[in-house]
């Protein structure tokens, strides 16, 4: 694995052999940066050694010998020297140089999201462009030898509809009017979420690959002074939200010249407002169709069995087709098209029906010193049962969503994302009109 040689500080230097012991400390650094740039590691540990003995939180000696311990195959001590001159250095340079020695010891060791850790800090520290893309390419080399593949997610975000409330809590039955509780109607506040999901690789080859997957997300709501004045019985935690989902993924190259097929099994459970809410198993199947570098299909199936606990008229079966296209540009830009397809099958009628979809997204790459996208859905459900009010019941959505990720705001590795999210439903009946706008921060990682 390729890494950036320590020490690069240097432009002239005395031979080490010209270090006496009557010279100074300065120039015995300068020798021993020497021998370790000229690839005389003897004298480069003899060196840094002495000036250890002398002071052993020299950070420039403890650096020099964490290359020294690299070269001679040592990577534990490598770690060692480097992670003590890290915490001792305070020019971003050579503290760059400590982090990547410390982050391919750990590699070299097979410690690979230890390694992941000290490329964030290297990340952090890298005194120029040049720097920072040869972290990206380390770390993409790491992630690929790492059996365990960790994505984190946080957002902060204020928003017209917290509880996914209705415009209106007035409904018509049989021509009289029924008011629905104060906690269904639209409520403004602000959310928090955050959210871990990982895979772990158990086992592959050229052919397949099996990974386990985990997922846990959190979302926390805090009402408006507004929403408090509307619903006044309603608390934000009575719409928090949380799910926990593990799994199992099954990859293999079944037509290779085609692309990957994946089979995808979860087992899940959510929970809203501090209560269980639903337990469900859900497949999926997916194959790609690499047409080219720049064209592919994707097809893709669902099927999904859902338990509401304590609620079992709500329970539903339900079976999901979808296709995309995707064209891959220079530069990253992407833009995709789909379609999508979904039956329920549920004893209460605000579940069972039918659902239509297409969606398409474009990524711009990078515009200035941002890099934006762009995604549009829409969507008619049919919910065949229902019949409480005369003409049954058919919702229309359009949910549109901007994206402005900025490159050049980064912090350990994770750049700042704004996003605007906007989703408008059109119901036969007015309880299920929905008008929800959000704008919030949200961060990414660039690797």
């Amino acid at each position: 694995m390729s890494i950036v040689t320590a020490l690069m500080v240097c432009a002239t230097a005395v031979p080490a052999q010209e270090a006496t012991r009557s010279a100074s400390v300065a120039e015995v650094r300068l020798a021993a940066r020497a021998a370790a740039l000229q690839g005389d590691f003897r004298a480069a540990d003899a060196l840094s050694s002495t000036l250890l003995a002398r002071d052993p939180n020299d950070a420039e000696a403890l650096l020099i010998r964490a290359v020294v311990a690299r070269a001679a195959g040592q990577p534990a001590a490598s770690v060692e020297a480097a992670t003590k001159a890290y915490g001792l250095l305070d020019e971003d340079g050579k503290r760059f140089d400590a982090a990547m020695l410390a982050a391919e010891g750990h590699a070299r060791q097979e410690q690979f999201t230890r390694s992941q850790l000290w490329l964030r800090r290297a990340d952090q520290v890298a005194p120029n462009a040049q720097a920072n893309q040869l972290v990206a390419r380390t770390y993409s080399q790491v992630a690929a030898r790492n059996p365990l593949s960790l994505q984190l997610s946080f957002s902060l975000q204020p928003t017209n509809n917290v509880n996914n409330g209705a415009e209106t809590t007035v409904i018509e039955i049989g021509g009289l009017p029924f008011t629905l509780d104060d906690s269904g109607q639209q409520l403004g506040g602000y959310e928090a979420s955050t959210g871990v999901s990982l895979s772990y690789r158990l086992a592959e080859d050229q052919t397949h690959r099996t990974d386990f997957l985990g997922e846990l997300y959190f979302r926390k709501v805090w009402l408006d002074s507004d929403a408090k004045t509307e619903a006044p019985d309603a608390e934000g935690s009575d719409f928090d939200y949380g799910v926990a989902i593990i799994g199992l993924r099954e990859t293999r190259l079944v037509w290779p010249d085609l692309g990957p097929t994946q089979v995808t099994g979860l087992l899940g459970q959510s929970w809203y407002g501090g209560d269980e809410q639903a337990r469900w198993i859900e497949l999926q199947g997916a194959q790609l169709f690499k047409r080219s570098d720049t064209l592919a299909f994707r097809l893709g199936a669902t099927v999904r069995d859902e338990t509401r606990i304590g609620d079992a008229i709500n329970d539903s079966l339900s079976l999901g087709l979808s296709g995309d296209v995707i064209f891959a540009g220079g530069e990253g830009r992407t833009t995709s098209f789909g379609a999508t397809i979904k039956s329920y099958n549920s004893d209460s009628a605000t579940i069972d029906g039918m659902a239509y979809g297409l969606k398409a997204s474009h990524s711009f790459g990078t515009i200035g010193s941002v890099q934006p996208s762009i995604r549009a859905a829409i969507e008619t459900r049919d919910f065949e049962k229902w019949s409480s009010t005369p003409g049954g019941r058919r919702d229309d959505s359009l949910s549109l969503g901007v994206n402005l990720v900025f490159p050049e705001v980064s912090y350990y590795g994770f750049l700042p994302q704004l996003s605007l999210n906007a989703r408008r439903v059109w119901s036969d009946v007015d309880i299920y009109d929905r008008n929800q706008f959000s704008v919030g921060f949200t961060a990414v990682s660039r690797f």
